[in-house]
């Protein structure tokens, strides 16, 4: 991974080139070495980003944490779709700023609330609240049934808002309903973010979980109700 530093409108870009994963803690210090030195508009441009991976989340959250704790903002700049997806696995897409234009996230500094949430606004997301059955998958004995509640879903994945939270990379059966589905969808997941309460204080406690081994039909189930839900609810910007 490589990182540029250019400024704009005193605004700092980080041109970031590669994988932001475990091994991109430069993320992190550039970004505290920019806010110790009083730059806290920071734009983190994604173009030539190829992956960001779980552990990459924790390093952009880091991040984030450090540029508001010195009362600074912080946005994303032409984030990939598979990233937006992600950012909505684990419900940042609540907390990131993200944006497709440079001139555009360079002015964000200076809108108000509502043009950044009209911004926001370009990426549908369905929030939604499920019932969900899980257990640690693959236990010998009976495992513990624990019960939380479905914030938002997408085919990658789900957010389970509840108090009984599992280590990063554990792996869970899941059993929820969708309505108008009339059988119980099942499905393996793999927890791929727990809740940060600093930043997601809306959210806590919880964690993020991506599906794994999904069924053809089982996605398609989901990805239509998706769809229908958005359509129903989608209104003008």
């Amino acid at each position: 991974m490589a990182i540029r530093v250019r400024e704009v409108d005193n605004v700092n870009i980080l041109d970031i080139e590669g994988n932001i994963d475990i091994n991109s803690s430069d993320i992190i210090e550039t970004v505290g070495w920019l806010v110790n030195t009083g730059k806290l508009n920071i734009i983190l441009n994604f173009e030539n980003v190829d992956l960001v991976d779980y552990s990459g989340l924790s390093v952009l959250a880091i991040a984030y944490k450090s540029v508001v704790n010195h009362h600074g903002k912080l946005r994303f700049l032409h984030v990939p779709l598979p990233v937006i997806e992600l950012f909505k696995i684990v419900r940042l897409d609540t907390v990131f700023d993200t944006h497709v234009d440079e001139a555009e996230a360079i002015k964000s500094f200076s809108d108000d609330g509502l043009e950044r949430l009209k911004l926001r606004r370009k990426y549908k997301r369905l929030d939604i609240h499920l019932n969900v059955k899980y257990k640690i998958m693959g236990e010998q004995k009976k495992p513990k049934v624990f019960t939380g509640n479905v914030l938002n879903i997408s085919a990658a994945g789900i957010y389970i808002y509840s108090p009984y939270t599992f280590p990063m990379n554990s792996l869970l059966d899941l059993e929820f309903n969708l309505p108008d589905q009339p059988s119980v969808l099942e499905a393996n997941g793999c927890v791929v973010w727990i809740a940060d309460r600093e930043i997601q204080p809306h959210s806590y406690p919880g964690m993020g979980v991506g599906f794994v081994h999904l069924t053809p039909e089982k996605e398609k189930a989901i990805i239509d109700f998706i769809d229908k839900n958005i359509t129903h609810r989608s209104g003008p910007l």
